[in-house]
């Protein structure tokens, strides 16, 4: 090894999510050595906190049509096949990592009885989902809250596949900078107890290092709407896609956020969301409507996959303010829906754990829910809450929710949602919480190319450096529900299989 070196690896993986430990699962089996590289004192970054469900594709062809429209465009169509193909061999390669615990699978090829693909377009039939029902002996992880049973489950399941081929890892070791050769990528230089140690990749470096969620800067130079916040770990703060723009990579789909609205308390560095994740469930009851901030309800508060899209009608700018007449908006409700469960959905690593109490009674005494006898007094309450600067009218608050109930007794919404998520705001005490556009996950980074490989701004691929799961993702205009756990599946295996066939550094 030479000196300028301290430690030497044939692939060296930066990430310990999903996409990051399926990249070195499969790189391992090719009999390839592999590091992996983790920020946090916990893997897991997004993929340990979302739902579990694993997008598969059971219909290539058909696959290739649904990704077609819903790109809308904006991503090539030599990368569509390679993506379908890949979510196709994601359930047979599940099943392969399930031998080492005993992991128990279901499939899922209907959602609330609808089909799972979100939109409807041609080819929505092909879609299922992989789900880990249980990994034997195994309860969930002490430093995760809220998260899904089956997204600890499936985590779970990867981290014992890592950990059964004895794949070193490292912990609280962060990869500050790329080292470059003639252009080409031959290691990193890495963050270890305070010390920056040299890492050679003798083929390859791949980057797993998830979004910008975190990265106050970047949101506000990538991101239409201002302020969003993110319920992410600390950790994502875009590292991987200043990594490889120093490097010279070109990026892709800055703008697109999955994400939604929900609530950011100064006392939490993290955002929490509303609990109405996944495809959306037509006969669920949502016991609020959103206004906006004087008092006019906007949105449909319920879409289709209302983790994903329900931001975006937040981030309108009106020149005339000037501002987001959006921003924040108020999600108002009456004594029975206060009762039905919790508004908010917190999911985090330690320290951030934060219990919601089911009532919503525990949020309702720190102050975070403004409660008042009447619409026009809550509305008076909330032209007090500073965020709101003054615009709220209790005259258009008032016509707003009278409006509502008139809508939910004739059971058709305007807006489009459905009739049987509706429910009357007609039981005082009312209540309205602050609301802001949130974000679960960020789809931007680097660009790619159908085997991973990270492109510079002129389409040439930068050697040996290669990209996975949601940084760079294949989503840049609709993103398909499950399918960033679903692509740091297959991406990971895509990248391992190319990564090892990089010829060795001497």
């Amino acid at each position: 090894m030479s000196d300028q070196w301290q430690h030497e690896t044939d692939v060296l993986v930066a990430g310990y999510g999903v996409a990051g430990a399926v990249t070195a699962i499969v790189a391992h089996d090719a009999g390839a050595q592999v590091l992996l590289l983790e920020k946090g004192k916990y893997p897991g970054g997004c993929s340990v906190l979302a739902g579990g469900g694993i997008n598969c594709c059971g219909d290539v062809e058909a696959g290739v049509a649904y990704l077609r429209t819903l790109s809308g465009g904006r991503v090539p169509d030599e990368l569509i096949r390679p993506f379908a193909e890949g979510l196709a061999g994601n359930e047979a390669f599940i099943r392969r990592l399930a031998e080492v615990d005993g992991a128990r699978i279901s499939l899922n090829k209907t959602y609330h009885g609808q089909p799972v693909g979100v939109y409807p377009f041609p080819g929505r039939e092909a879609w299922y989902y992989v789900r880990i029902l249980q990994v034997p002996g195994f309860s969930g992880f002490p430093y995760v809250q809220g998260a899904s049973t089956r997204g600890t489950a499936m985590f779970k399941l990867v981290m014992d596949n890592v950990e059964a081929r004895g794949i070193p890892v490292w912990l609280e070791a962060p990869a500050r900078r790329l080292v470059t050769d003639h252009g080409s990528v031959v290691g990193a230089i890495v963050e270890r107890d305070g010390r920056e140690v040299r890492v050679r990749a003798r083929r390859a470096v791949v980057l797993a290092t998830g979004g910008f969620e975190q990265n106050e800067w970047m949101r506000l130079q990538f991101l239409q709407g201002k302020p969003f916040h993110s319920m992410a770990p600390v950790t994502h703060t875009g590292d991987g896609i200043a990594l490889s723009q120093k490097a010279g990579a070109a990026l892709w789909h800055m703008w697109l956020v999955h994400g939604s609205y929900g609530f950011k308390f100064p006392e939490f560095p993290i955002a929490f969301r509303h609990p109405f994740g996944g495809h959306r469930n037509p006969n669920r009851r949502m016991p609020w409507i959103v206004v906006d901030r004087v008092g006019r309800r906007y949105m449909n508060e319920y879409h289709p996959a209302s983790a994903d899209t329900n931001h975006r009608p937040m981030e309108v700018f009106d020149p005339d303010l000037p501002g987001y007449p959006r921003i924040p908006s108020f999600m108002v409700f009456d004594d029975v829906g206060r009762q039905l469960g919790p508004i908010g959905d917190p999911i985090a690593f330690e320290p951030y754990i934060y219990e919601w109490s089911k009532d919503n009674s525990k949020e309702l005494d720190k102050g975070w829910i403004v409660a008042a006898g009447t619409i026009s007094d809550l509305a008076h309450k909330l032209k007090e809450v500073p965020e709101n600067g003054g615009l709220m009218a209790p005259e258009v608050l008032d016509t707003s929710v009278a409006s509502w109930n008139r809508q939910v007794e004739a059971r058709r919404d305007p807006l489009l949602r459905p009739p049987g998520t509706m429910m009357p705001i007609a039981t005082p005490p009312f209540y309205a919480a602050t609301v802001w556009p949130i974000i679960s996950n960020t789809q931007g980074g680097p660009q790619h190319n159908e085997r991973q490989q990270v492109l510079d701004a002129f389409g040439q691929p930068i050697p040996r450096l290669y990209a996975v799961g949601e940084l760079g993702s294949f989503f840049g205009h609709l993103y398909e529900q499950a399918s960033n756990l679903g692509e740091c599946f297959s991406s990971g295996r895509i990248a391992a299989k190319y990564a090892v066939q990089e010829p060795p550094l001497p």
